[in-house]
C-alpha cells in the first residue's frame, strides 16, 4: 500500500466529515432561527482512526444561557456510518450518524437518502432523518426542554 495514497485518503475522509458537520450546523442554525435560543460554535480536538484534528462543536442554549444540547463530533470512522456526533444535554446523551443509502447499516434500516440521522439509543425504531421536527424532539430528549406547542405544530407541517 502506498503510504502517500493512504494519507491522502485519510485527509479526504476528514475533510468530507468536516464539510458534513459544518453543513449540519448551518441547517440547525437555519431551522432554529425563529426560536428564542442562542447558538454557539466553538472548536475541540478529537482523536480517532483518521488522526487528531480540530472539529467544530455547536451548543444550543436558552436566552438565560442554560445549555440544552451540545453537538460534539466524535469522528468520521464509526461502525456502520460515515460519521458520528454525540448530542449531550443535562438529562441524556444521544447520537447523530451520517448514513448513506449504499451503506450496510442503511440498507437494514431503510435509509432513503444520504444524510444525518438521529439514532435513538433506547428505542427499537429506525433512525430518524435529522430535520426540523426531529431536531426539536432530539433537543427535548437530551434536555427535557419543552418547546411551545405552537412551535412543534409548525415544525411538523414543514
Amino acid at each position: 500500500m502506498n503510504l502517500n495514497s493512504n494519507t491522502h485518503d485519510l485527509e479526504s475522509q476528514k475533510q468530507q466529515y468536516l464539510q458534513r458537520v459544518n453543513q449540519l450546523y448551518t441547517n440547525i442554525q437555519h431551522w432554529l432561527r425563529d426560536q428564542p435560543l442562542q447558538i454557539h460554535r466553538s472548536e475541540i480536538e478529537i482523536a480517532e482512526t483518521l488522526g487528531r484534528y480540530h472539529v467544530p462543536q455547536l451548543a444550543i442554549a436558552t436566552p438565560a444561557n442554560d445549555t440544552l444540547a451540545e453537538f460534539q463530533p466524535a469522528g468520521a470512522a464509526t461502525l456502520g456510518a460515515d460519521g458520528i456526533i454525540l448530542v449531550r444535554g443535562w438529562l441524556n446523551q444521544e447520537y447523530v450518524l451520517y448514513l448513506q443509502t449504499a451503506g450496510y447499516y442503511s440498507i437494514l434500516q431503510g435509509v432513503q437518502e444520504d444524510g444525518w440521522y438521529w439514532e435513538e439509543r433506547y428505542m427499537e425504531k429506525p433512525p430518524h432523518p435529522l430535520n426540523p421536527p426531529w431536531l426539536l424532539k432530539l433537543i427535548t430528549q437530551v434536555s427535557d426542554y419543552e418547546f411551545p406547542e405552537s412551535v412543534t405544530a409548525t415544525q411538523t407541517t414543514v
